[in-house]
C-alpha cells in the first residue's frame, strides 16, 4: 500500500503547484532517499509545505544540474 500511496503523491506533486517537482527531486537527492518509506515522507513534506517561490525553484534546479554533472 505504501508504494501505491507514494505513486499517488508523486502524481499530485507533478501536476500540482509550481516548483513542487523540483523541490521533491532535490530533497530526495539531498537525503539519499531510496526506500519507499523515505520518499513517502518527503512527498508528504513537500505537499504540506505549500507553494514554492521562483527563487527557491531556481535554487533547486541549480542544485539538480550540479548533481547531474558530478554524477556523470
Amino acid at each position: 500500500m505504501k508504494w501505491f500511496k507514494l505513486k499517488w503523491l508523486e502524481a499530485k506533486i507533478a501536476l500540482g503547484e509550481f516548483g513542487w517537482a523540483t523541490k521533491y527531486e532535490r530533497l530526495c537527492l539531498e537525503r539519499k532517499a531510496t526506500t519507499v518509506t523515505a520518499k513517502l515522507q518527503i512527498a508528504e513534506e513537500v505537499l504540506a509545505g505549500g507553494g514554492v517561490s521562483i527563487g527557491e525553484c531556481r535554487s533547486h534546479s541549480i542544485y539538480l544540474k550540479k548533481h547531474e554533472k558530478t554524477k556523470a
